[in-house]
This record gives C-alpha cells, structure tokens and sequence, in this order.
C-alpha cells in the first residue's frame, strides 16, 4: 500500500513551525506595494501587536532576514570593536552568539554551560570577576538545539546587580510565545525573534526590541543593512528602510491579529500546557528528558534516545512512514536526542498526532513499552 496516499508530512520541529491556513491565506496577495499607506499601515500595526510579545513599550523593528540576522543586528548595533562582552554558550545558538561576536572583534568572555543544563549563579559570578565590566551580556532565553530554558528574570537580576551599566542582550528566538519575554520589567535592553518560531510565518522575517538604554547606547560602528536606527526612523511611520519580505509581512499581520484576540499570557498557557501533557507521555514511555528539571521548556521538549537505539533511524521513521518531521540533536548530540517541539499554533490534537507517530516509531525500531501509552497519558494531562 502506497502510504503516501494516507500520510501527509506534519511538523514537529522547533522551526519552522505549522502554518495555520489563516496565515498562508494572508501571503497570497502578492501585488500589494510596498510604499503604499495599506502597506505601511500593516507595518505600524505588526509592531504595535509585537510590543505584548515583547514586554516593552519601546518600537520593535521588523526586519527582512533570518533570526540569525538579527543576532548579527544586534551585535553590530550595540557593540564597538574591541568591547568586552560576556556570552553564554549551552548549546549551538549559544555559540552562534560567540561567533557573531568574535567575527566583529569583540574580546569575549565565554560562560560555558553543559548542554541541558542551565547556567548557574556561581558561573555567571566567575564570570563578571574575570570581566568586571563588559559592554554586554548575550543569553538564550531557550536553548533550541537542547531543549534548555534560561531564567532570564533571575539572570537579568543576577547582572544588573554585578554590573549595572552591562547591556543584557537576549535570544528568544525559540522563546518568544511560549514563555514570557518582560523586556521593561525584567531590564533587558535588547532582545531578538523570529517568524518562524512561535509566530507560525515562514522563515524570513526577524524582530528586535531596544530598551531606550539601548537606544541610546548605540554603536559607532559603521553598518548599511541592519542599521537599527534608520529601520526604526521609518518604520514609526510604516516605512521599511529596504525592500521588505511582503507576503511574509501579510502573514505576520495575521498571525499577530490572533495571537492578540487570544492575549498573549493566555497562549504562553497554552504552550505550557501542551509541554506538560508532552512530559507525561515522555515518561509513560519509559523515556527519559535530556534537559535538568528547572530548565524545561515549553517549546519543545528534547528526549534522551533509548540505549542501544539509533536516534536518527527512529526520526528517518517518523518522516518516512508515518509522516511526523521531528528533530535530532545537532552536532554531539546527533542521535543522542529526539527534539519535539509543540510551539506556536500547536493544537492539543496536533499534540496528540506527533506522540502518536513517535510512539509507532519508537515501536518499529524496537523500544519496548505498551503501545498508546504516551498517547494516554498526554491526553489524560490535557483533560486534567
């Protein structure tokens, strides 16, 4: 039997994530200019709706570009050459901070957490004594490559107390929707998103927020594309600086319209309770979390891979007959983890589907447990 004919492809990776049909639906106008004032006002609109998702009342600036773009925006925008930063680095996106950094010359001061570990208050003391007064602190606020969550309220506590005038800079590209981000209450001068994430928009789109500190802490650095100062200028009146991703655009106007009718600490609670009923199936299956209790996430959950099974046939399984596209671990941890990811417009259903498909094929490849019994217990979770 041709399983192709019953079995569509489904994502479960942490990005990109499901696209509702609302938010394609809102791409297929394609002759939209982009200077014209319905454009423009579709721009001021998604950055009004951004404020929420970002806890702050400054201008987010939508950019035309990667998440990495914006990280990269980031740095080039708050940093000078030769300044003293301090990075953490639990896992690849921590060290795509590091070499952003380092490729713009910066003199960085590394905090190096174990992969599914969450970095601590004596690391990040070391830390400060080794660089007493850096010009920023870069952190992931979840760690998509392990499935970590950082604390970003305690640590942004922890480095206003030990260096007040230290810039704290956050990635919550994988973050953004599924936990909170209080950039003005938590003091976070800069932090980044992107569209592919818990916004359910295809790649392509990046946002960033500056607290008025780091507006006014800007670089003197010389920049063209990501020149935040000028994006920002125009954007307060609509206008992109460049010629922007439109379809993408239209996208996000409709994904921000829903995010903003359900309230945005509503969908943060949905996205808990979906990495709640995940946990309970994890563990009805005899399977183990890879990441430490106090640094699981609700965007994704990474999973320890049975021993003596192979990580990537139980994924290549999945995909190929029962259609469930799930992540593995990056570099070490290729084979090592199963990355589930239940963030953006994951419904509960949707939930129950990909423990489903993961369930026949941890079956197929040989884990021994009673089939259903993750199903189960995720649904008994979400009846609770």
């Amino acid at each position: 039997m041709d399983r192709e004919l019953f079995t569509s492809n489904r994502l479960f990776c942490p990005g990109p994530t499901p696209s509702p049909w609302f938010v394609k639906q809102a791409a297929l106008d394609s002759d939209v200019y982009h200077r014209s004032k319905e454009f423009e006002g579709l721009v001021t609109d998604c950055a009004a709706m951004l404020k929420p998702l970002f806890g702050t009342a400054t201008q987010p600036v939508i950019l035309t570009s990667s998440g990495t773009g914006a990280l990269e925006s980031l740095v080039v925008n708050l940093t000078n050459t030769g300044d003293s930063v301090i990075v953490v680095v639990g896992g690849v996106f921590g060290g795509r901070w590091l070499k952003v950094n380092q490729a713009f010359e910066n003199k960085v001061t590394v905090v190096q957490v174990e992969f599914g570990m969450a970095p601590t208050v004596k690391q990040i003391d070391e830390a400060f004594k080794d660089c007493p007064k850096p010009k920023a602190f870069f952190v992931q606020a979840n760690e998509t490559s392990t499935g970590a969550r950082f604390d970003i309220a305690a640590l942004a506590n922890q480095v206003r107390g030990l260096s007040p005038e230290t810039l704290i800079v956050v990635d919550a590209i994988s973050s953004m929707g599924a936990h909170p981000i209080d950039m003005d209450t938590h003091g976070l001068d800069a932090v980044a998103a992107g569209s592919q994430k818990g916004f359910g928009v295809a790649p392509g789109l990046a946002f960033v927020a500056l607290s008025n500190r780091g507006w006014k802490s800007l670089s003197t650095r010389s920049k063209f594309y990501f020149d935040l100062e000028k994006e920002r200028k125009g954007q307060e009146q609509g206008r992109t600086a460049w010629t922007p991703a439109v379809s993408l655009i239209q996208s996000l106007h409709a994904s921000l319209s829903c995010i903003t009718k359900i309230g945005v600490p509503d969908f943060i609670r949905h996205h808990e309770r979906l990495a709640v009923a995940c946990r309970a199936a994890v563990a009805a299956l005899g399977l183990e979390l890879f990441v430490e209790t106090r640094a699981v996430s609700n965007a994704l959950t990474a999973i320890k891979v049975p021993q003596n099974l192979d990580g990537s046939k139980i994924l290549a399984t999945a995909k190929q007959r029962y259609g469930a596209i799930i992540s593995g671990g990056q570099d070490e941890l290729k084979g090592r983890i199963i990355r589930f990811s239940h963030l953006g417009f994951v419904s509960p259903f949707m939930l129950i589907d990909g423990l489903a498909a993961l369930e026949f094929a941890l079956a197929d490849e040989g884990h021994k447990f009673e089939l259903g019994a993750g199903v189960t217990a995720a649904m008994k979770s979400l009846r609770s």
